[in-house]
């Protein structure tokens, strides 16, 4: 009861501020405001690329004045109804919301049918959107009686469907829980720009904006349930649900905290402080190279061309003001720049930060890792055309994949390694392919991973990475993949060990019976088999993989005489947006059925396709070990899989000698010049120890802990 009263006492004074306020504010007051209006004036006399990219909005708005009912461009009408002052805009809008407003509903059938009815979703949280910058662009055009009319005209197609299906106490059905979560805040927050909007004119919107600032407050900070399973929405800014849906669903809530600051620049906003972080990762997700697009890593439900732009330019105009940030939207504008695209959108125009501070490269550190989302992305420069490896092993539902532990990877300026992507969700072959572990680059076990219901009920176990690693030549993380796959495997383990110019990549695997492994990889470009490896060129962009072990592939054709080398076999997928295209991806097979098997792989990067510079990769064999030799030039890097240590054996040690070098270590690394003897300490240019206690010989210990730790030592 107490709670309630001290509601209801913040409700009042809070209705009191906003109409105080409103009767002190000029219109109009959401995002086309006077001051920003009078700067676009201004920067159009003189800024060349202002002018251009307003001509192109301008252009959008004359073309929806022959359009019967363009409510979904009203904000193009808007701003040019602003800067030009010509009437005709303003009358369009008038037209628009009234015939709007005149419709039964704007949602589709098959939503009216559901029980209970969906009255309202998407359809109407955009028009909602678009009629409140509409009607709030021309309100000093509109007689007393027009704005009267109109305001009910939105509150009855746009907010009281809200209300009753998303908002109000006595009809509300949805919960963040059980909706996908850029989905729910948009129908929220669109809502509350209405509701602003219409605030002169309908006294019970005070009451609906702070429903509305709430509820986005409870999405903000949403951790997650048991029950339904579902994961908490953020991760330290970072948004599971991929780069695209992240940039959704931010703009939507960020843009209800735009037009509220400059509605009551009183209003309080207790989650601002998740939102300092939101910034870094578009870009972290971001490979910056020459071409027509900023790519970005596009697990899931994205496109390679996703981007943040529209979050940070939100985020800037909210006092979230880093110069890192420039440094990504200047990224973003070059690229788009190539194609004559238009390079913004009225809000993009209006709320644009000066670029001329932006640095040459961002402050950030060249490896993150969001832990609790499960995503981690390691680069060798933020410099163009340079090489980024990301790898996904999280939550799967809704707009995640069932791909955890798969990776994607960039080098000198194009992709080589890729997703399987996305399409059009009606499309029969995303919920047959594309949602599927078949169109990502996992470990199967008799052709399967995470079961397919995951895409509906979620992975109730789900994936994590541990251990991030980065000291400049030498990184490393462990993608613990066997709770979602925890039907096949009963060990999932992927560790990345990325050394110079090489990537290993390790896969610790056991199932529950006898059956058969095999790796997939989709290479983008052009591919072959090229005696040992896979090669792969994309461009000037190029790698081999060579599978390690448990043994090569077979090195010619003739596989009849090879029973157990490796398999490698061509398989044919759609095409991501083009599927009555196919493309061929691969999959390397241990042809023996085991129930347990370990894999390391290597991605040697090349310079170029032709380049003869590249490391030498080859097999090193010990008692209970695994070893991998790189050696480039006069460095050689030797790499041991201590078998012992993979926790099969219960209160057993792990205790082995690796070229004169005691140690328990799981993963054991250690560089040295060509002709010196490596079992001499002296000789050590460094060392990588992964899950080890200690290391030493007889005459020396090198490192030693009680717990096992990942390490780097120089």
């Amino acid at each position: 009861m107490r709670n309630k009263r001290k509601h209801i006492l913040t409700l009042i004074l809070f209705c009191s501020l906003v109409f105080s306020i409103r009767a002190q504010q000029q219109h109009p007051y959401l995002f086309f405001t006077p001051d920003r209006i009078a700067t676009l004036k201004e920067q159009l006399k003189s800024d060349k690329e202002v002018k251009a990219n307003y001509a192109q909005v301008e252009q959008v708005a004359r073309e929806a004045l022959k359009e019967n009912n363009p409510y979904r461009k009203l904000e193009y009408l808007a701003l040019a109804y602003q800067v030009t002052g010509e009437k005709r805009y303003a009358d369009k809008i008038k037209e628009s919301i009234r015939q709007t407003g005149g419709k039964e509903t704007l949602e589709a059938k098959d939503m009216l049918n559901r029980e209970p009815a969906w009255t309202s979703l998407l359809s109407t949280a955009h028009a909602n959107h678009q009629m409140a910058i509409g009607f709030n662009a021309i309100y000093n055009e509109l007689s007393d009686e027009e704005r009267k009319e109109l305001a009910q005209a939105i509150y009855k197609i746009g907010i009281r469907p809200t209300l009753h299906d998303w908002l109000s106490p006595a009809t509300r059905f949805h919960a963040i829980n059980s909706m996908g979560h850029n989905y729910w805040v948009s129908c929220i927050a669109m809502t509350g720009i209405a509701a602003m909007a219409v605030s002169n004119e309908i006294p019970e919107a005070a009451e609906w904006i702070d429903m509305v600032s709430r509820a986005t407050t409870d999405w903000a900070n949403f951790q997650g349930d048991i029950l339904q399973n579902k994961p908490a929405n953020f991760d330290n800014g970072a948004y599971y649900e991929s780069v695209s849906y992240a940039n959704y669903g931010l703009t939507q809530y960020l843009t209800f905290r735009l037009a509220m600051q400059n509605f009551n620049p009183r209003a309080e906003w207790p989650e601002r402080k998740l939102f300092e972080r939101a910034a870094d990762y578009f870009m972290y997700t971001c490979y910056p190279a020459d071409g027509d697009y900023l790519p970005s890593l596009y697990f899931g439900d994205s496109n390679i061309a996703a981007n943040g732009e529209g979050v940070l330019k939100l985020l800037w105009a909210l006092g979230f003001q880093k110069t890192d940030m420039l440094w990504y939207l200047t990224q973003v504008r070059k690229n788009q720049a190539k194609e004559s695209m238009p390079t913004d959108t009225p809000m993009g125009l209006l709320y644009t930060p000066d670029l001329s501070a932006a640095p040459m490269q961002p402050s950030l550190s060249l490896s993150v890792v969001y832990e609790k989302m499960g995503w981690s992305m390691m680069r060798t420069s933020w410099e163009k055309n340079t090489t980024l490896l990301g790898v996904k092993c999280g939550h799967t539902w809704n707009h995640s994949h069932a791909d955890a532990g798969s990776f994607i990877l960039f080098h000198n300026g194009q992709q080589v390694i890729k997703d399987g992507g996305n399409c059009w969700y009606p499309n029969p072959w995303y919920r047959e392919y594309f949602f599927h572990s078949q169109a990502h680059n996992v470990l199967l076990f008799n052709g399967q991973a995470q079961p397919q219901e995951q895409q509906y009920k979620g992975s109730m176990l789900d994936g994590s990475l541990h251990h991030l690693t980065d000291e400049g030549n030498i990184k490393y993380i462990l993608a613990n993949v066997t709770g979602p796959t925890s039907r096949y495997f009963s060990k999932n383990h992927r560790s990345f060990l990325w050394i110079d110019d090489v990537i290993l990549v390790i896969d610790d695997v056991c199932s529950h019976e006898d059956g058969t492994f095999s790796l997939l990889f989709h290479p983008d470009g052009v591919s072959r088999k090229n005696g040992i490896d896979l090669s792969v060129v994309n461009q000037q962009a190029a790698v081999d993989i060579r599978p390690l072990w448990p043994d090569y592939l077979t090195e010619s054709d003739f596989e009849h005489d090879f029973p157990y080398n490796l398999k490698l076999k061509a398989h044919q997928g759609p095409k991501a947006k083009k599927t009555d295209e196919m493309e061929t991806y691969y999959s390397v097979t241990y042809p023996i059925k085991a129930q347990s098997v370990k894999f390391i792989t290597a991605i040697i990067l090349k310079d170029s396709p032709a380049s003869k510079n590249i490391p030498q990769v080859t097999r090193l064999k010990g008692d209970d070990l695994q070893g991998v030799r790189i050696a480039k030039g006069d460095k050689i890097t030797d790499v041991y899989l201590n078998t012992r240590a993979d926790g099969h054996i219960m209160h057993r040690n792990s205790c082995t000698n690796v070229n004169g070098w005691d140690t328990d270590a799981y993963l054991l690394a250690f560089s040295y010049k060509k002709g010196t003897d490596p079992a001499v300490s002296k000789n050590i240019l460094e060392w990588f120890i992964g899950y080890g206690s200690y290391v030493r010989n007889a005459h020396e210990s090198i490192f030693d802990s009680y717990t096992k730790k990942y390490k780097v030592i120089r």
